[in-house]
């Protein structure tokens, strides 16, 4: 018989022992499998939510999450990942490991994103001094409604920032992220040399005199005329369109040294948002002063073009918004006060209605200056500038004696004809024919006379082939404009008259056809705008 294994008791309980210990130990195994599993299933869930980043902390940042601010953990983010985090930037919000309790989670930051949050506009309204801390105050306009901020400043931030100047700001905080230097006269003409020049501005001697003796002569002697009494910076001039009202301005412009001219016009300063219109005001003399303090220009003139329709008598419109009285309004604040500002500034302003300038605006004004229409002396003077750059005709040169005695005769002979006690008649009344001649209407009658002269040139050079471009060539001979111009036959009798190009110049025929061309619109254009037209002659005759 076989003799069984004996088991000694003692050996069956320690075997008992332990194999509740491994039982136990592989309950806790199976527990701890399944949070493992747990915390596996969670940590790769879709995020929570996104937010951006407003600061950067040392373990931690600072987290914009849907309006409210939180401090929230790098959480799963590389080293790399947070030193390459930026303020502004998006990040994805989630559940991860809290390392206060191994088996529970916290909210933290699990992914960065490579998008940005949009920086709030703003502009600069104003710097204040507060002189409770001795610190800077920026006044800071914000959103569509133009709501304001006031924003503490420290000693880097004043130094980069200037009033009117754009800036970004991150939402929630509106702490400024960006600042933006915009050119303050991006929609007026601004130029440094306007090309004009007391030269080329015929008859107008007085108000010549005037802008001299106001302007540039408290310039050349400013120790007299600061000592004595104060130059006349404010100058209205007012008198018919065409007559060199701008062209006087830009003269003086151009004739003071390292000068900027800034010529404004009313839909260039009104806006349609509350305020902007009066602050766009503010900012054309302020950007001009700053620069003349800066040292960036010399001199500065500002020329409002048509100021009346930027100053008309308050109570005028009572149904309008409100933004030309506040405009109006504006203006004589800063004309008030405009001796404080730079005294190498000055104001101009250019107006064909008078009456219609608000009577406490004229006032401010240190001298008004009239712009009459010229008389044929003056209208000698303007004709003579203009007719110093024509072509001449050949045969005319040939028969007067020389180019000089041809454009004293070309002058003498149009001025005749436009002074001429003839009357203009239109479809909507009569004037004298004199009564329509301005500078600029001088100048059109010039411009077309050249013009004519030009195409007859090159007429014949197409028609004597000295033009080699072939593509123009080609072009000509496609689109049929012979034939749109009547090139041939015009081409033909100017070939009977001269036997080269540059024969071809302006003649009396030229300027007389630009006269008669233009004189019967300028004509119609006065009587419309409000000249006094001439009664009708009393014949005796009644329908």
């Amino acid at each position: 018989m076989e003799t069984e294994d004996y088991i000694p008791r003692y050996e069956y309980e320690r075997l008992e022992s332990e194999y509740r210990r491994l039982r136990r130990k592989y309950e806790e195994t199976e527990a701890y499998k399944a949070d493992l599993e747990k915390l596996v299933s969670k940590s790769r869930s879709p995020p929570l939510d996104c937010g951006f980043v407003i600061e950067k902390l040392e373990d931690s940042a600072i987290v914009n999450l849907n309006g409210a601010l939180k401090a929230l953990p790098y959480g799963t983010l590389a080293a790399e990942e947070i030193e390459a985090l930026q303020e502004g930037e998006y990040v994805f919000i989630g559940r991860i490991p809290d390392r206060n309790n191994p088996s529970g989670f916290t909210i933290g930051i699990t992914k960065g994103y490579d998008r940005r949050v949009d920086l709030e506009v703003g502009e600069v309204e104003e710097l204040i001094k507060d002189e409770d801390d001795d610190g800077w105050v920026a006044e800071i306009s914000i959103g569509k409604g133009r709501g304001r901020l006031y924003k503490r400043l420290g000693e880097e931030e004043k130094e980069k920032l200037r009033e009117g100047m754009k800036v970004g700001l991150l939402p929630g905080t509106f702490d400024i992220r960006r600042t933006y230097r915009a050119k303050e006269y991006s929609r007026y003409e601004v130029t440094k040399r306007p090309g004009a020049s007391f030269n080329d501005i015929g008859g107008l001697k007085e108000v010549k005199q005037e802008l001299i003796k106001s302007i540039i002569l408290p310039m050349v002697n400013p120790d007299d005329y600061t000592k004595y009494g104060e130059s006349s910076r404010r100058i209205l001039m007012y008198g018919p369109p065409g007559c060199g009202k701008t062209m006087c301005a830009k003269a003086l412009a151009s004739a003071l040294p390292n000068c900027e001219f800034i010529k404004v016009g009313a839909g260039e300063l009104f806006s349609m948002w509350l305020g902007e219109s009066e602050k766009n005001v503010r900012l054309v003399f302020k950007a001009a002063n700053d620069k003349l303090e800066e040292g960036e220009n010399d001199y500065g003139v500002i020329f409002f073009d048509e100021i009346d329709a930027l100053a008309q008598e308050r109570g005028m419109y009572s149904g309008s918004s409100g933004a030309p009285e506040r405009v109006t309004g504006q203006l004589l604040d800063i004309l008030d006060g405009f001796h404080a500002l730079h005294p190498h500034l000055t104001v101009i302003g250019a107006t064909n209605r008078l009456h219609l300038i608000d009577s406490a605006f004229r006032s401010r004004f240190d001298k008004i200056i009239e712009v009459s229409q010229p008389d044929k002396e003056a209208a000698y003077s303007i004709a003579s500038i203009y007719a110093n750059t024509l072509p001449l005709d050949y045969h005319l040169v040939k028969e007067k004696g020389g180019d000089e005695a041809t454009r004293t005769y070309l002058v003498n002979e149009i001025v005749g004809y436009m002074y001429g006690n003839t009357l203009v008649e239109t479809e909507i009344g009569r004037i004298k024919r004199e009564d329509t001649i301005t500078g600029r209407f001088i100048a059109q009658i010039f411009g077309y006379a050249q013009d004519k002269a030009l195409e007859e040139r090159t007429m014949l050079m197409l028609k004597k082939g000295t033009i080699k471009d072939e593509e123009l060539r080609a072009m000509w001979d496609k689109e049929g404009l012979e034939s749109i111009l009547d090139a041939g036959s015009k081409a033909e009798e100017l070939q009977k008259r001269y036997k080269h190009v540059d024969e071809i110049g302006v003649s009396m025929r030229h300027l007389k056809e630009g006269f008669d061309k233009f004189v019967q619109r300028r004509a119609e254009e006065m009587i419309a705008s409000g000249y006094e037209e001439l009664p009708e002659e009393e014949t005796g005759m009644h329908f």
